[in-house]
């Protein structure tokens, strides 16, 4: 992957710092790169039963097996306080 500090030319990929900076923009172009996971390890999965906003962190007890399906509006969280700001709450268990 060739990183460019100009995201001006045509096929260039913009750098992290780019990246990171629209984290939170849904409608951003970069925001399908991000919702892979790239580096960010919480988990941001939505209840099937209560439509409830919960993340996961590593560690906790159904981590492993929690999925994300970007389609359904899952997400990646880079830090706990970016969910939050999301409006996410974090699993009980």
């Amino acid at each position: 992957m060739v990183v460019s500090q100009n995201p001006g030319i045509i096929g260039a990929t913009p750098s992290l710092m780019q990246l990171t900076d629209e984290v939170g923009d849904d409608t951003s172009p970069n925001a399908s790169l991000l919702s892979t996971g790239a580096g960010c390890t919480i988990k941001g999965n939505i209840s099937i039963n209560t439509g409830e906003h919960i993340y996961h962190v590593p560690g906790q007890q159904h981590y492993s097996e929690t999925k994300i399906s970007p389609q359904y509006g899952e997400r990646w969280f880079c830090s706990e306080a970016e969910a939050r700001a999301a409006g996410w709450r974090r699993a009980k268990r």
